[in-house]
C-alpha cells in the first residue's frame, strides 16, 4: 500500500544479501533464551479457522514483511532474520512486487527471483516460516499478470516443494475493479499450479479493495482446502471494522490471516499509535496470525527502523521507530 522508492544499487544489494552477517548489538533487550524459541519448523494445515501442526497443535504466526525486495533487499539478510527470531518473531513475509513502474517480476524477473530465493533461504536458515507474497498493487486485478504469477509460483513451489516453511500469498492487495469473482477465477488457476508441486501447502488469498472487503467472500468462499483469506489494516487510516469482521469470520468458520498491517500516523499522531497498539492486542487475544509492514528504514511512517539508523540487524529499542516498537513488542 505505501508508495515505493526507485531501484538503486540493485547489484550491491544482492551481494549484501549473500554476505551480510552483522552481529547483534550490545545492550539489546531482545529475548535470547533458546528455550523460549519455537522448536523447529513443522508442516502446517488449516483446520477450521486456525493453523495447526501435524499433531493438531494450534500455531500462531507473527513477524515482519519485507518492503519490496527490489528496493530494500538488504533487510532480508541472515543476521536480520536472526534478530527477528531473538525478538520472538517466527515468520517473515517476502514481498515480490508483481509489476511496478520502478520494476517488479514482470519487468525484472531474474532479479526478483534471485532476491526472493535468497530472502527465503535466509529465513529458512533461521527456522522461520516464510510467506512468499505475490505483491499485487499497481496492477490491481490479479488476472492482469496471471501468466507471470503462474511462472513465479511454479519456480518457487518446485524449488521449495519439500520445505514445510513456505506459505504462499497469491495476491497481495487486489484493487480497483478487481472483484471477488476475478480473484476466485485467478485462485482457481494459481492454487492448482502451486499444489502440483507442493500439495500440502497453505495458501493465503487476497480479498477485494486492498484486502479489506470480505462481503463477497462470505457469500462464496473457495471450495479448496488449506486456504486462508487475508485482511490488511492500517491504524490511523482504517476504523474498528475489524472487530465486526473477526466476529463474523469466527461465527462462519472463515479462516483469516492479517498478512499486512501497520500504523499511518502521518496526520493522526499519537491516536493512531494507540489504535495500532490496540489492534495488536486484539490479534493476540483472538489468536490471529500476522505480519507487519515493513522491515526497512525508509523515511515514511510505516517503517519499523528509524530513517537515521544504518544498522541492518541487531536492532535495539533505540533503533526502532514508534511503529517498530509496537511490532517488535507484539511478537
Amino acid at each position: 500500500m505505501p508508495e515505493k522508492l526507485k531501484i538503486s544499487a540493485l547489484l550491491l544489494a544482492a551481494v549484501l544479501l549473500l554476505t551480510l552477517a552483522a552481529g547483534c548489538s550490545k545492550g539489546s533487550k531482545r529475548n535470547t533464551d533458546p528455550a523460549s524459541q519455537d522448536a523447529g519448523i513443522r508442516p502446517l494445515h488449516v483446520e477450521g479457522t486456525e493453523l495447526k501442526d501435524e499433531d493438531g497443535n494450534t500455531v500462531r504466526l507473527t513477524g515482519m514483511s519485507s518492503h519490496g525486495l527490489l528496493w530494500y533487499p538488504e533487510y532480508a539478510n541472515a543476521a536480520a532474520m536472526r534478530t527477528l527470531r531473538e525478538y520472538g518473531a517466527n515468520t517473515f513475509r517476502v514481498a515480490v512486487y508483481s509489476s511496478d513502474e520502478g520494476g517488479g517480476y514482470v519487468q525484472r524477473k531474474d532479479d526478483s527471483l534471485k532476491l526472493a530465493c535468497m530472502a527465503i533461504e535466509n529465513a529458512i536458515d533461521e527456522e522461520m516460516y516464510v510467506i512468499v507474497d505475490w505483491h499485487i498493487l499497481s496492477d490491481g486485478n490479479p488476472l492482469e499478470n496471471q501468466w507471470f504469477a503462474l511462472d513465479f509460483f511454479e519456480q518457487i513451489s518446485s524449488r521449495y516443494k519439500d520445505s514445510p516453511n513456505i506459505i504462499y500469498e497469491i495476491c497481495n492487495e487486489p484493487n480497483g475493479h478487481a472483484g471477488w469473482d476475478d480473484i476466485r477465477a485467478y485462485a482457481g488457476e494459481v492454487i492448482p499450479a502451486i499444489r502440483k508441486n507442493a500439495p500440502g501447502a497453505v495458501v493465503l488469498v487476497g480479498t477485494p479493495e486492498y484486502s479489506y472487503s470480505f462481503d463477497k467472500v462470505f457469500e462464496a468462499p473457495l471450495d479448496i482446502e488449506n486456504v486462508m483469506y487475508t485482511f490488511h489494516y492500517y491504524a490511523g487510516q482504517h476504523g474498528s471494522y475489524y472487530n465486526q469482521l473477526f466476529d463474523r469470520c469466527e461465527k462462519e468458520g472463515l479462516p483469516v490471516f492479517v498478512s499486512e498491517w501497520g500504523v499511518n500516523y502521518g496526520s493522526n499522531g499519537k491516536p493512531a499509535l494507540s489504535q495500532g497498539e490496540q489492534f495488536a492486542k486484539v490479534l493476540e487475544r483472538r489468536g490471529i496470525s500476522w505480519t507487519a509492514w515493513s522491515l526497512c528504514n525508509k523515511d515514511e511512517v510505516f517503517s519499523a527502523i528509524k530513517p537515521d539508523c544504518d544498522k541492518l540487524s541487531g536492532w535495539d529499542e533505540s533503533d526502532l521507530s514508534d511503529v517498530g516498537k509496537i511490532f517488535f513488542s507484539a511478537f
